[in-house]
Formats: C-alpha cells, structure tokens, sequence
C-alpha cells in the first residue's frame, strides 16, 4: 500500500489531486507563452500568478478576507492549511476541470512557518510535496532569462502578442551590470535546483525551455504530448504561441556592454 505522507488537516481530498497543477519557472523564463499554452486546453483554467498582488483571485486577497474574518489566523502556524485551502478553492466547479497554478521561483518563499529553520526549503514545496499535487518545472538557461529581466525592467518591453496589436515601448540598447548579471544567475540556478530536488519524476515534470519550439517557432508535438501524459489529458493544446519573442535580435544589438558579460553566456555556475 502506497503511503501517505500528507498532513492530517490537508484539505485537499482525494479526488482533487489530478485537477491541480503548480507550474513554477524563474521571470522572463518563458513562463507566460508556456502557460497560455497549457491553458489553451478545454479542461484547463488558468488561475494566474497567484503571489501577485494584481491578480484578482491571486493568495493574499484570499489570506485577507479569512483574517478579515478570524485575525488569529495571521499567525504563521496557520499559513500552511490556510494555503491549501486556498489551492482547493481554486479547482474548478466543472466535474473534470483542472486550475492551473503559477508560481514563480521568485514567491517560493511567501508562505511561512512558524518553526521553519533558516535556509532550508521553502515551506511551500513541502507542502506540495506531502498533498501529491503536480508539478510542471520550465527550466530556462540562467544567463538569458537573467538578460532578458534587466532589459524587460529598463525598457518596459514584457510580453507582445502574436496578433502585434498591443503596442511595446520603442526598442532601444540598455546597460547591464555584470556583476547583477552573475548574482542573479546564481540565485536562480539554487531556486532550479530546489524545485527538482524536491519532487520526484512521478510528480514533476521538467522541461528545458530550449527544447519548447520547433523551427517554425510553433511548441514542438512531442512537448505538448509530453504534458498531455503527465496531466493524464487529451492533447488539445494550441501549438501556435499566443506571444512572441521580445527580444528576436542579437544579444549585441540590445546590450551596449554585451562584451563586459559575453563569456556568462556560457559560464557553468
């Protein structure tokens, strides 16, 4: 008999494990293309980056309104059951729907515990581990996800629509520090690495952001057949992005001292 390791007040029920799906990736790793991809399916909702605080459904609006009506449960022993009911509130009322839920390596660390010892792993993925939810990894190459931020937050350029008919901030070369670059390598290359240690084969699924799209640009059949099996669903997901590239020139073209950080491009960190 399987053993089951999760917590006693887990409020999420037996038959909600194959209709949650966490789908964590770094910023500006490809993870808003990859989504709407996944949320092109008919049976799944995608409920949003739910740390940010402009999502409507998003965690804290939630831990607001409960501590709104009970203000005890503001302390930290609480965070963790009160985050999986949150979880559980978001599995769609349809009998096979499934909520899509993003989380970014930067909000691993927002929920709490009131005995968490410092630098071990976040509170959050132990309790994702213990309540068997899924877990779909986009992994990119540090170097240009860490460029591809700093250009993004300088020039206002984040996502542009595959219709063209949203209009970006004018392009122009920016400035980046080295040592930024670097540091935030680093950081992001320990938050991968968290993240698949702290799941199994069986429960996550990881994919190089590399290996997404065929020479047409489209995702390639075999990456949607791939998430298609581990989400135990048809494949039905739209191939055609419904974003493209905001950066689709040379490195050089957008970096004025891309020769101060050409050789992190492929540093091993």
């Amino acid at each position: 008999m399987k053993q089951n390791n999760r917590p006693a007040n887990d409020p999420i029920g037996e038959d909600m494990l194959g209709r949650i799906v966490f789908f964590m990736g770094g910023v500006r790793s490809g993870t808003t293309v990859f989504r709407r991809m996944l949320a092109s399916h008919p049976r799944v909702r995608d409920r949003g980056e739910v740390f940010n605080s402009n999502n409507p459904q998003g965690f804290f609006k939630y831990f607001r309104e409960r501590i709104a009506a009970n203000p005890d449960l503001v302390f930290p022993e609480h965070h963790g059951k009160l985050f999986l009911q949150y979880v559980a509130s978001l599995v769609p009322k349809d009998a096979d729907g499934i909520a899509l839920i993003d989380i970014k390596y930067e909000h691993l660390n927002l929920i709490s515990d009131a005995w968490q010892l410092p630098f071990t792993n976040p509170p959050m993925l132990r309790l994702i581990k213990r309540s068997r939810l899924k877990v779909i990894h986009l992994r990119r190459q540090h170097f240009y996800s860490v460029v591809s931020n700093l250009v993004a937050v300088q020039t206002g350029r984040y996502h542009q629509p595959a219709s063209g008919e949203a209009a970006l901030p004018e392009k122009r070369p920016v400035a980046v520090d080295r040592n930024a670059v670097l540091s935030s390598m680093k950081k992001r290359k320990r938050a991968a690495d968290t993240v698949d240690q702290a799941f199994d084969d069986a429960q996550r699924l990881a994919i190089d952001y590399e290996s997404v799209f065929d020479d047409e640009g489209d995702f390639r059949p075999e990456i949607c057949a791939r998430v298609a099996e581990f989400l135990g669903v048809d494949n039905q997901f739209e191939r055609q992005p419904a974003l493209k590239k905001v950066i689709d020139e040379p490195l050089s073209a957008v970096i004025t001292n891309y020769d101060e950080i050409r050789d992190l491009e492929t540093a091993v960190i």
